[in-house]
């Protein structure tokens, strides 16, 4: 416990919980157990309580990101490094106006093929890895990322979420769209949110970048990387749709 509330950019190397240790499939077995459970409590809820489900998810989405950001407020951490515009952050913002317009058609495809993608990725090659397993960022990672997926996957599973493949495209217009602005915003500020210019260090972004070769090459392949993923994902739930459905 004794860098419980010590941030990555302050934490000694050596301590770290790494990936695809046992300490990790810890914590994706947990994140994995909450998600059924989740899904099972949700399927059985009329739909009063599925909207009180929804909305509370969307409200601690919020909250924990709120708590967060104060603590790095007031650590050694600079922090307009750490502001809450990386692609899981829009995935709370979207599931919010998701929780609230119920039945729209707008947010569900893309918390399905753009934003489920993005949490899955987080749990499996998180960016606390260099972290203790129980430290408040591990914590919030993996709770956070989380309760997104079983957000949508449990609407998913409940036939709550419509299959189109235009609404694919759709999703991957407002994704490119979103990552131009925020490519403008790294750019003009020297930052890197949505990792559109830097890898951190991420396995998977590491492969990218070293295909690319880095620089615009890298964003540009990071974004038709997200392309394929999208597709394979609606591909992979369409096919459990026609299954299930």
């Amino acid at each position: 416990m004794k860098y419980f509330w010590t941030h990555k950019d302050n934490i000694p190397d050596g301590v770290g919980y790494g990936q695809f240790t046992p300490k990790h499939f810890l914590w994706l077995a947990a994140v994995v157990l909450y998600v059924v459970l989740f899904t099972v409590f949700y399927a059985r809820a009329a739909m009063p309580e599925k909207i009180i489900l929804l909305r509370t998810t969307g409200a601690v989405l919020i909250l924990i990101d709120v708590i967060k950001m104060i603590l790095i407020a007031f650590q050694d951490v600079k922090l307009s490094e750490y502001l809450p515009l990386e692609m899981c952050s829009f995935a709370a913002y979207f599931i919010v106006c998701d929780s609230i317009w119920i039945g729209n058609t707008v947010f569900p495809v893309m918390l399905l093929t753009m934003f489920l993608p993005a949490a899955i990725m987080a749990v499996f090659f998180p960016t606390t890895s260099p972290l203790p397993a129980v430290n408040f960022y591990t914590i919030h990672q993996f709770l956070y990322h989380g309760l997104i997926i079983a957000y949508v996957i449990a609407r998913f599973a409940c036939n709550e979420i419509p299959m189109t493949y235009p609404g694919v495209w759709q999703s991957i217009f407002r994704i490119i769209l979103l990552a131009s602005v925020i490519y403008v915003v790294d750019t003009v500020f020297d930052k890197n949110f949505m990792f559109l210019r830097d890898t951190y260090g991420n396995p998977l972004l590491e492969a990218i970048k070293k295909i690319t070769g880095g620089g615009i090459a890298y964003t540009g392949g990071l974004v038709c990387f997200c392309i394929i993923v999208i597709h394979v994902f609606y591909a992979l739930f369409k096919c459990i749709a026609l299954l299930l459905h």
